[in-house]
């Protein structure tokens, strides 16, 4: 057997011993089952997603396509083709 040693702001820790209280299991089950599963799947075992806050060039892509949507000058098309063909100018 070893120990690890993990951290954990106050409010992350009180609210999953919570949770481990609620399920009945100790906050070091939790854990061993969790890598347990890491090891034996061999991969995170649920999905990872990013928050949807958009990043800097984003938000630049946005704004230049709401400047663009405002624009009367702005071409505007109802041919996909003729699109393409103006963007390979």
């Amino acid at each position: 057997m070893t120990n690890m040693t993990i951290s954990l702001d106050n409010a992350t820790k009180e609210r999953f011993m919570r949770f481990c209280d609620d399920i009945g299991l100790s906050a070091s089950s939790v854990i061993t089952v969790y890598i347990k599963t890491v090891v034996r799947e061999n991969r995170i075992p649920f999905i990872i997603e990013g928050t949807n806050v958009p990043n800097a060039e984003t938000i630049a892509a946005m704004k230049e396509g709401d400047r663009v949507a405002r624009d009367p000058n702005s071409p505007t098309y109802t041919d996909l083709g003729r699109m393409w063909e103006d963007l390979a100018k």
